[in-house]
């Protein structure tokens, strides 16, 4: 298994040092470590879809000879390359919308938390009514079902109270 430092994997894709140690720090791509150094397995750049030049075809393209089909530089690696940046483009316009709706959706929670914290605080506050009157209404019953001398105190109580 051929593996390349990140710098030569970078002069190897065209990409920057800084790119592809994203890329590694971000698991988009592998890298193993050997002797303390990251290197990229080729086939893990090719399954990334980065197109790998041999040290060859980078000394004919930078010699300004025409590349050998299926080679970086060739009218097939470009077609390939405006292929999947037209992917991409599409991706990335679908992923703009699912943005825009996600937006949607966190902005419609944010308002439905807000509506149901207002009915839990109008519940709450109904509760304490309903208990206050309940206990107003069993005050009343011991009223009404007590002797001549304790509904005198209980409604000396009920006015002091009141």
């Amino acid at each position: 298994m051929e593996t390349l430092s990140i710098a030569e994997a970078a002069e190897a894709t065209g990409l920057t040092k800084k790119a592809l140690r994203n890329r590694v720090d971000r698991e988009q791509i592998r890298a193993v470590l050997r002797d303390g150094i990251r290197r990229i397995p080729r086939s893990e750049l090719e399954r990334a879809g980065l197109s790998v030049r041999s040290p060859e075809a980078a000394a004919e393209v930078a010699e300004g000879q025409e590349a050998a089909p299926g080679q970086p530089g060739s009218p097939s690696a470009i077609s390939e390359v405006l292929d999947r940046l037209e992917r991409q483009a599409g991706e990335l316009a679908e992923l703009r919308v699912l943005t825009r709706e996600a937006d949607t959706l966190r902005e419609e929670r944010d308002r439905l938390e807000a509506a149901l914290h207002e009915s839990r605080a109008k519940v709450a506050e109904a509760e304490a009514k309903l208990e206050a009157e309940q206990a107003e209404a069993e005050r009343l019953r011991q009223v009404a079902s007590a002797g001549w001398w304790q509904r005198r105190r209980l409604l000396r109580e009920l006015h002091v109270v009141s």
